[in-house]
């Protein structure tokens, strides 16, 4: 194996959000998709999709709920 191949695998996507819920589906506008699925970051300002594995973060300063 060359240590090009051993590179090539795609670093998992971050998100920066405005907003406490979001919904992923994978990307699925360009055909990668997975079923939509709605997350809520209130817990921690962070969350990864179960599905693809993309982590959204809450930019900072952004306000949980509806205060």
């Amino acid at each position: 194996m060359s240590a090009q191949a051993a590179v090539s695998s795609p670093a998992f996507e971050t998100i920066t959000v405005d907003t406490a819920k979001v919904a992923c589906d994978g990307n699925a506008a360009e055909g990668l998709g997975h079923p939509r699925v709605y997350l809520d970051l209130t817990a921690t300002g962070e969350i990864v999709c179960p599905y693809c594995s993309r982590t959204y973060k809450l930019a900072e300063g952004a306000k949980i709920g509806h205060h």
